[in-house]
């Protein structure tokens, strides 16, 4: 999809998600957010820019497990796409989301029941 079609799906009066993700235990820290999580930052900002997506806030659970889906960065953005605040989902690929693919599955229907656009990118997923 480029992005003239993204421009004429997306509703750019809501929040574009960026949602970020590092397992416990990786030690990659510098003093605040992991070096993975800015990486994961960068990767996902540069990747909404391409697709002139506007609105950008950040979902980022740094040191949870994708084992569970407890996770507080990962609640407040379901919650937002239930509430229609989120238009558009961008993480850089499924493993940021979970690893117990029932719970990816039922996420994915909320995303889709509430028409919001999902995108993994390094899976091709959009």
């Amino acid at each position: 999809m480029d992005a003239q079609e993204v421009m004429h799906m997306t509703d750019y009066s809501k929040i574009t998600a960026l949602y970020s993700r590092l397992s416990v235990g990786d030690e990659d820290r510098d003093g605040g957010e992991s070096n993975s999580i800015q990486n994961q930052k960068k990767f996902l900002e540069s990747y909404a820019r391409q697709l002139k997506l506007t609105n950008i806030r950040h979902y980022i659970d740094d040191d949870e497990s994708g084992r569970f889906f407890d996770r507080s960065a990962y609640s407040r953005m379901i919650e937002d796409v239930e509430n229609g605040k989120i238009g558009v989902c961008i993480m850089k690929d499924m493993t940021r989301w979970g690893r117990d693919y029932l719970q990816v599955g039922n996420a994915m229907e909320i995303f889709r029941r509430n028409n919001v656009r999902f995108i993994a990118v390094n899976n091709g997923i959009d």
